[in-house]
């Protein structure tokens, strides 16, 4: 009678091996406090007492011109009131410490697309770190107020609610937008230097009047009832377009200051971001 060969041990502790890989979960990507990609850079804190397996909301801030998205991390008006409403803080590096938002002055030689850019930071944030996704919120102060806009007009798949504080569009403005959706602008009625009427910039460049931009967004979400007013905690008085036939909601609030963040202003702004949960 012939006997048929074992295989080595070798090979059996192979298959094994590989049979028990196939059977558990892939792993999360090592996660990054200062993470790099291909197109460019961005830096992460988690909110403190986390547990690390907590499914968390997501908050992308985009820093103004000549900051960083470290800058944004160690912001008093970014950083305590993310942490203390427990969401995991994302703030990307724009190139040359600018966003190339439609109209602004990085747009107009080579640049980064920085549309593109921001959803690979997207992507990358889902893959290494547990990301609710009912609750992904994009910000940004100034010139990152202006790519928020144009994050929220011309890509705004998979987030939740939009947040930029003082910047808009740039002309020329769209004449419409990708989808409906929900976003609060911020800004200080006596703001020098993004003025709620617009200005011009270096005799070329022309930020766009902030109603204007945002009738843009009114339009693409069908908001066609009156708004409502309210004024909120933090001297913000707040005009809401709540009644939109497209699903979104649209909400300007102005406070009496100039170029500026506050911390009670952001975590207001995080708190109607949260009443939007999907």
């Amino acid at each position: 009678m012939t006997r048929l060969a074992r295989p080595p041990l070798f090979a059996l502790l192979l298959a094994a091996a590989l049979l028990l890989a196939a059977t558990l979960p892939a792993r999360a990507a090592q996660r990054c406090a200062d993470c790099v990609l291909a197109e460019g850079t961005y830096h992460v804190a988690a909110p403190p007492g986390w547990d690390g397996h907590t499914k968390l909301p997501l908050l992308v801030f985009l820093h103004g011109y000549g900051a960083t998205g470290a800058d944004m991390l160690a912001d008093d008006a970014v950083g305590p009131p993310a942490a203390k409403l427990g969401f995991l803080l994302v703030a990307p590096d724009g190139r040359n410490h600018a966003w190339a938002a439609t109209g602004t002055p990085a747009s107009a030689g080579p640049h980064r697309d920085d549309i593109a850019f921001l959803r690979a930071v997207l992507a990358d944030v889902r893959r290494r770190w547990p990301v609710d996704p009912a609750m992904v919120v994009l910000g940004g102060f100034s010139l990152g107020g202006s790519m928020t806009w144009e994050m929220a007009c011309h890509a705004p798949a998979g987030i939740t609610a939009f947040l930029p504080m003082s910047g808009g569009f740039w002309l020329p403005m769209p004449q419409g937008c990708a989808a409906p959706v929900a976003l609060r602008h911020l800004h200080g009625r006596a703001d020098p230097t993004v003025p709620l009427a617009g200005r011009v910039m270096r005799e070329r460049f022309h930020m766009a009047d902030i109603a204007a931009g945002l009738a843009v967004f009114r339009a693409t979400d069908r908001c066609t009832a009156a708004p409502r007013r309210s004024v909120a905690a933090g001297e913000e008085d707040c005009t809401t377009w709540a009644d939109c036939a497209g699903g979104g909601v649209v909400a300007l609030c102005l406070h009496p200051g100039g170029h500026e963040m506050r911390a009670d202003w952001t975590a207001a702004a995080l708190r109607w971001a949260l009443r939007q949960r999907r």
